[in-house]
């Protein structure tokens, strides 16, 4: 999603720095953003349900989402992934088939998708159909059915893909840091155990689901155009079985205070990838948003200075990108890079430099400007579709964050001084706290004692 966002939106910043480049005609004033109207119930078992009448195409999705994720596994590495999996291939009066082709007769079909904190099931169908999407998604949910001959297909290919991941740099350094500043909390485990996922039983999918997947930890979204009253009706139906179960309660990491640099060896590699950060306030401190465009300019976008720098000048890189990564009750900021091996330790030194020049001098206002009309625009996109509405009404939710907050958000980014910008960074972004991690070629290592601030602070 990212990805294409940039894609977008990445023209509209090629000249937001003020220095030799031509500026863009200036943009109108942006306006307010206004959420479309919800309206929420709450069935006897706990399940909360959100309709949203949106958009004016003859569609609806409905999306199951449930705290719960792999922060769940509770030493059963991925049992999260695979129950989920496991969900759309039976319920006690449907085999796989039946479920794909009921899906399809709707005009959609079902997905499933499993994330650090929460999890769903999810169905796009017509909109004469939402009755009926409602209650298969809830014999899905409701009513699973578990084979052995499906646990282990669904084991193998994630097995498969798992060690695929973790042969690639970009996973290790991120492994890595995640590791380093979370330490012992579910937060760092970034990728399963592959002898734990192959020990997984029929008996352990089970429990997950019986324990996790229940009413009061669910919160079922009805989005785009449907007939409210008969979906209402199916829905209080159908989910009126759902088992209530309890409400999680998850323990909020410990950021750690120290500096501290990993390197990953990788015989020959020709580049290396990097991840510089540390942990930041979560999305419901009121710095937040401030830290988002302060991201921005930094290094979260197409023509942010970082990019800029060490893109465009110097060409160490082709796609740097900082990001701020969050989760429930926490959030990181890093910047995360591919160089080439032999420029390791000039791109950090950039990233560094501009780093410190973000918290010592207050950027130009017309180049904040720029980098406020890219968010107003970005939050269009961001709310622009069925299921980007249920993203930020999920994500609202997740973070304890009222509803007016969708329609502040903007307000509050416009109305943010490059003082603040700056000292933003320099409260949030102390280089002496920072992790660092670089897989690549031990030879590059010996270009990092030459880095200034890295001999400083990691006593290289």
């Amino acid at each position: 999603m990212r990805n294409a966002l940039y894609m977008l939106c990445g023209a509209l910043l090629l000249n937001v720095h003020v220095q030799a480049k031509e500026l863009p005609p200036q943009g109108g004033q942006p306006q307010d953003f206004k959420l479309t109207q919800t309206r929420d119930i709450q069935l006897d078992n706990g399940l909360t349900v959100t309709f949203v009448q949106y958009g004016k195409t003859p569609k609806v999705t409905l999306r199951l989402i449930t705290d719960t994720g792999n922060v769940d596994d509770q030493g059963k590495d991925a049992v999260s992934d695979i129950s989920y999996q496991l969900l759309t291939e039976g319920t006690q009066t449907l085999n796989a088939k039946q479920i794909a082709e009921a899906a399809a007769e709707m005009g959609g079909q079902v997905n499933t998708s499993v994330a650090t904190n929460a999890s769903f099931l999810q169905m796009d169908v017509l909109s004469e159909f939402a009755p009926d999407a409602v209650r298969l998604l809830a014999d899905l949910a409701i009513r699973p059915k578990f084979a052995e001959a499906d646990l282990q297909r669904a084991v193998a290919n994630f097995v498969r893909d798992l060690k695929v991941s973790k042969s690639q740099a970009q996973s290790q350094a991120t492994e890595a840091f995640y590791r380093a500043v979370y330490g012992d909390h579910p937060y760092a485990n970034v990728f399963a155990d592959e002898a734990k996922v192959q020990a997984l039983t029929l008996a352990d999918v089970q429990s997950f689901v019986s324990t996790n997947l229940v009413a009061k930890r669910s919160h079922l979204y009805v989005s785009g155009q449907f007939d409210e009253a008969s979906t209402e009706q199916a829905v209080r139906q159908a989910f009126a079985d759902m088992s209530g179960g309890q409400a999680r309660t998850l323990t909020k990491p410990s950021h750690q205070a120290e500096a501290e640099l990993v390197f990953i060896a990788r015989e020959q590699a020709p580049q290396s990838t990097i991840r510089l950060g540390l942990p930041v306030v979560d999305p419901s401190h009121p710095d937040f948003v401030g830290l988002t465009t302060m991201n921005t300019l930094l290094g979260g976008a197409f023509s942010s200075r970082i990019t800029s720098n060490i893109r465009e000048d110097k060409g160490y890189t082709y796609s740097p990108n900082s990001s701020l990564a969050t989760r429930v009750g926490a959030a990181l900021w890093y910047e995360g890079a591919d160089v080439t091996a032999e420029s390791t330790g000039a791109a950090i030194a950039e990233i560094i430099k501009e780093i410190k020049r973000l918290q010592t001098e207050a950027p130009a206002k017309q180049e904040l400007e720029g980098f406020k009309n890219y968010l107003s625009g970005i939050y269009v996109l961001q709310n622009s579709s069925r299921t980007a509405i249920i993203n930020q009404l999920w994500n609202l939710k997740s973070h304890g964050l009222p509803l007016s907050h969708l329609q502040t958000y903007l307000q509050k980014v416009n109305a943010l001084t490059p003082e603040q910008i700056s000292a933003l960074a320099a409260k949030y972004l102390p280089l002496d706290k920072m992790t660092l991690v670089v897989v690549g070629d031990p030879a590059v290592q010996q270009q990092l004692g030459q880095v200034a601030e890295l001999k400083s602070v990691y006593g290289l």
